[in-house]
């Protein structure tokens, strides 16, 4: 019985070596991965000094506006073609009862004005001014057109009853 009781004390102290074993193991774990992440974290540290001293991102910047300034400038001409293209086709297809003697279109660099040249013949007065300003109305709705409206004193009249109205305004070009 004697000898029970001492392997029951053995036992009871060698739990407290099995503990201090695990937390020295837990601990050495823990070590070791710190200074792993100090190791990553001076290398990104490095990297980092290395980025901000070439400056890559404002060299990037500095092509990517140098590209758009030149696709700008070559594709400047197209662009103003294609929209006084279009701005002439839907102008016409509006002006039905009107007839389009002349287009004039000065192109700036984001918009362009026009003056339009239109002639009306053989109406009364009154029915004149519906048609004008039903024609101005339908004008302003047409897409990328800013502002439109008749210029000058008002109509020139020739022979016949032929009245002529000139219409201005501005048309934005899409890119």
């Amino acid at each position: 019985m004697a000898e029970q009781a001492n392997s029951t004390g053995r036992r009871r102290r060698r739990w407290p070596f099995f503990v201090f074993l695990a937390l020295a193991a837990v601990s050495l774990l823990l070590h070791a991965t710190k200074v792993l992440r100090d190791k990553e974290i001076s290398g990104r540290q490095k990297q980092y000094a290395e980025l901000v001293r070439t400056r890559p991102v404002a060299a990037t910047k500095a092509r990517r506006a140098r590209f758009y300034q030149i696709r700008y400038f070559l594709g400047y001409p197209m662009a103003v073609s294609y929209a006084a293209a279009d701005l002439v086709r839907r102008v016409g297809a509006i002006a039905a009862p009107l007839r389009l003697l002349s287009v004039q279109i000065d192109p700036g660099l984001q918009d362009m004005g026009f003056e339009l040249t239109v002639e009306l013949a053989g109406v009364r007065p009154r029915e004149l001014r519906r048609r004008l300003t039903f024609f101005l109305e339908r004008l302003r709705r047409v897409p990328n057109i800013v502002s439109a409206d008749f210029s000058g004193p008002g109509p020139t009249s020739r022979g016949g009853g032929v009245r002529v109205f000139t219409v201005s305004g501005r048309a934005e070009i899409q890119p």
